[in-house]
């Protein structure tokens, strides 16, 4: 488990050092600016009306928590006799509930974007100056990590604090649920007194975080936290609210949701690497067909970290019972109505997938047939580096048969290695190229076989791209790594043709970067889904399909798109070309097919200036296509957690 698209900034304002009075001046007294009491509630919108926007009135001392909306939405906390800020101190999707803790010695408000609740939990009084009876806080030098851990509902957790000054009073601690799996809350509260009713934070299957005040009975250190929901928690101690301090002013921190442009994640292309193999077994108990309607998940581990926000894997399925098809998604969403590769029985289908990753890590595969899964890591997208995608109009760099790519027409010979030289050719710069995505094709070939895709300045990797029977046509989407000199390398274990055309290419100094997207479907000539009627594209034709604003991918700054297009019931063999439609019909293709066949296959498609993909279709053919992220360069608006001083 790891923290994730949350970054947590600690911007805490170190205390003033205490110094000796001067003779003949006042000295103020100890204490500072908060009272604490039982907690009683001070608000329910529940009995007041029901759902609404606000602005409502808050408390002094309280904790205030937002539920119930329909809608994703956010919540801001700021003086009444003002007006909202820009950033907001709380942040919900649908049905979610979400707390923050405040205090202040003026009026404050909350108002929501959207209809909600607001329940609100006083635990105290503000005054505007010191008094000798009121507490202030007094943060530490270094916030300390009292527990961090995996915890399985219902538990109680215990932790010692340390060395508690004989001042404090309650401690301040950052409550985290990092990676939660179920819905939950917490409560935190000293172990030698009763669980108090009121919960300090909670989440629903997504990242929550909390300020808490947690009193404490004099001479022990020892904290206790009922976490209900399985999750990884952590608390980590800020600070005590204690009789004196350096600052007689100073309020505890407060958690809000600043605003920071980010370049959108980068690609980092790997050597590819086999998670998965349930022929094996390889990353699973016993080697064992993964069931027909049965879900899958696959953990990345240690092959990700804390900015990775996608994975492209190479899936293969090989050995199925029965004509069915494969979705792969991130396993914190439902599985979509969309599919990643289409096939028969017996027969053994690859597909790159770009797939977003779960909070927590892992992919979810469901079949449709009880069958064999093969996964092999290609890439990772980035939010703090990786290069940046470049989609061009695709062009051949590789034709076996013409010649195209080689010296003279010839199949590459059964465990030969190919050496092609992708940048300075089509379209692509002479340097600045980190990787590319091809379309590679295998044709004709002589007997059953696969084909690795990998740079020319490292080994053979121990995984495949594309399998094939004898005779088979099989395109799959690589997206690999280059050499240092641009090349990329292709090793087939059974002689055969081979055809590739670059889609897009990857720069180490662009600002572009991939937006991943959960599967939708935009495009279904059977539905029809993205077309006015149910029929067939015919042999010949081309169709039009609006991309931008379908689907996830935006109105506006898309470059490109990652899709995963299917052909369907052809009635004859031929091939099918994918282009920006503003662009002439270049010489490639992107699937190739037989009569009757179901061919899958992921594709980067160039986005015309507005919006739209082109479909030609060398045979009449149903179309279907999935989109599964996009390429752009309008930096993301990401909102992170942050703690801030009050005054």
């Amino acid at each position: 488990m790891r923290t994730r698209a949350w970054v947590l900034m600690v911007m805490l304002v170190a205390g003033m050092l205490a110094v000796p009075a001067e003779p003949g001046r006042a000295v103020a007294p100890a204490g500072g600016r908060i009272e604490l009491w039982n907690p009683g509630l001070a608000l329910d919108t529940r009995i007041m009306g029901g759902k609404t926007r606000g602005p409502v009135g808050l408390p002094a001392l309280g904790l205030v928590y937002v539920f119930d909306s329909r809608v994703g939405g956010t919540a801001t906390i700021y003086p009444c006799a003002g007006t909202p800020g820009p950033d907001p101190s709380l942040m919900f999707d649908a049905g979610e509930t979400v707390y923050a803790r405040f205090a202040s010695s003026t009026p404050q408000c909350i108002v929501s974007s959207t209809l909600v609740d607001f329940v609100a939990t006083s635990y105290g009084t503000v005054s505007a100056a010191p008094t000798a009876a009121g507490l202030q806080y007094s943060p530490l030098g270094s916030p300390t990590t009292v527990f961090e851990g995996d915890v399985v509902s219902p538990s109680t957790i215990s932790f010692q604090l340390g060395v508690v000054p004989s001042a404090a009073k309650a401690a301040v601690l950052l409550l985290e649920s990092v990676d939660p799996t179920q819905d939950g809350y917490s409560v935190t509260y000293p172990c030698d007194r009763p669980r108090p009713l009121a919960s300090d934070m909670a989440w629903t299957k997504h990242r929550a975080a909390a300020v808490s005040y947690a009193p404490l009975t004099f001479g022990s250190s020892e904290m206790c936290t009922y976490v209900y929901g399985d999750t990884r928690f952590r608390v980590t101690l800020l600070g005590y609210l204690q009789d004196d301090g350096p600052d007689p002013m100073a309020l505890p921190p407060t958690l809000s949701y600043p605003i920071q442009d980010v370049a959108p994640p980068g690609l980092r292309a790997v050597t590819p690497v086999r998670l998965l193999d349930t022929r094996e077994p390889l990353g699973v108990p016993t080697a064992a067909k993964v069931e027909a309607g049965r879900i899958f998940e696959l953990a990345l581990g240690s092959q990700v970290g804390d900015s990775t926000t996608a994975v492209a894997l190479n899936v293969t399925v090989t050995e199925p019972e029965g004509e069915g098809f494969l979705t792969v998604y991130p396993c914190d969403r439902p599985l979509p109505k969309a599919s990643n590769l289409n096939f028969v029985d017996g027969e053994t289908v690859p597909n790159l997938v770009n797939v977003k990753l779960s909070i927590t890590d892992t992919v979810c595969f469901f079949s449709s047939r009880t069958t064999h899964l093969v996964v092999d890591l290609t890439g990772t997208y980035e939010r703090d580096g990786g290069a940046g995608p470049q989609s061009v109009t695709p062009a051949r760099l590789l034709d076996t048969r013409k010649p195209i790519g080689v010296p003279e027409i010839g199949k590459l010979r059964a465990g030969e290695t190919l050496v092609l030289q992708v940048s300075g050719r089509g379209g692509l710069p002479h340097t600045d190229v980190a990787a590319a995505t091809l379309n590679v094709t295998v044709t004709e070939p002589d007997a059953a076989g696969f084909v690795t895709a990998f740079p020319c300045d490292r080994d053979r990797p121990t995984a495949s791209n594309l399998d094939f029977v004898a005779g088979q046509t099989v395109p799959n989407l690589v997206t690999a790594r280059l050499s240092s000199s641009g090349t990329l390398c292709l090793f087939s274990s059974a002689t055969t043709h081979l055809v590739a055309d670059v889609a897009a290419w990857y720069s180490v100094t662009s600002a572009q970067g991939y937006h991943e997207l959960p599967p939708a479907r935009i495009l279904d000539t059977r539905e029809p889904i993205g077309v006015l009627a149910v029929a067939k594209l015919g042999g010949g034709e081309t169709l039009a399909l609006q991309v931008a604003g379908h689907g996830g991918v935006p109105d506006a700054g898309a470059l490109a798109v990652t899709m995963n297009v299917t052909v369907t019931e052809p009635d004859h063999d031929g091939f099918l070309t994918i282009f920006p439609c503003d662009a002439d019909r270049p010489e490639a293709s992107n699937l190739n097919f037989a009569a009757g066949e179901t061919v899958p296959n992921l594709v980067t498609a160039k986005l015309s200036a507005t919006g739209t993909v082109c479909f030609f279709a060398q045979r009449t053919t149903h179309l279907v296509a999935d989109v599964a992220g996009y390429f752009t360069d309008v930096p993301e608006a990401l909102r992170s957690a942050a703690l801030i001083p009050q005054t």
